[in-house]
């Protein structure tokens, strides 16, 4: 989890997506911040794309051309001892420009997905086939019911970041 001094987590979500991915990413954000330990804001993006490197303190989200790779989007953290640092998202453009993937429910799924594991949250579900959870942090190959945080997803939060530390992370 991110270490922090107040109740609510206040990260900044750096924007470095097209336009075609704002929308996503702004429901995202305000999806997460329907828990009650999130209250993050979408700014400026501070990293080139490609790279999507974050600074300390700091998430970057990010798309482009990542290659046919084997991931539609993909979410790193780096941690000291028990508390993330910092974070990326990088959704990958190679799979969202084919018409298999360039749909409203597959970005959303993506993004509410990889903007969950930022926070520190695991999949609920990675059996593709079966009924989804009606949750983003569900694996499927049917994205419709699957587009936002769950009651679980939240109570998971509740429990990562059901303390305060001494310090904060940004």
């Amino acid at each position: 989890h991110w270490a922090r001094t107040v109740t609510e987590l206040p990260l900044s979500l750096g924007d470095n997506v097209s336009d075609n991915w704002d929308a996503s990413l702004t429901k995202a954000n305000a999806d997460w911040n329907a828990s009650d330990v999130l209250n993050n804001t979408v700014d400026s993006g501070r990293t080139n794309p490609r790279k999507c490197s974050p600074a300390s303190g700091l998430v970057e989200i990010c798309n482009a051309k990542y290659g046919f790779n084997g991931w539609l989007g993909i979410a790193g953290i780096w941690a000291s001892g028990d508390h993330i640092t910092r974070g990326y998202v990088k959704v990958n453009d190679s799979y969202f420009n084919t018409s298999t993937y360039n749909t409203p429910e597959w970005r959303q799924l993506v993004m509410c997905q990889e903007v969950g594991h930022v926070f520190g949250l695991a999949h609920q579900d990675e059996n593709f086939n079966n009924t989804n959870l009606g949750t983003c942090m569900d694996y499927t190959n049917s994205p419709g019911s699957n587009q936002e945080p769950n009651q679980h997803d939240y109570d998971m939060l509740a429990a990562i970041y059901a303390h305060t530390d001494g310090f904060d992370s940004w």
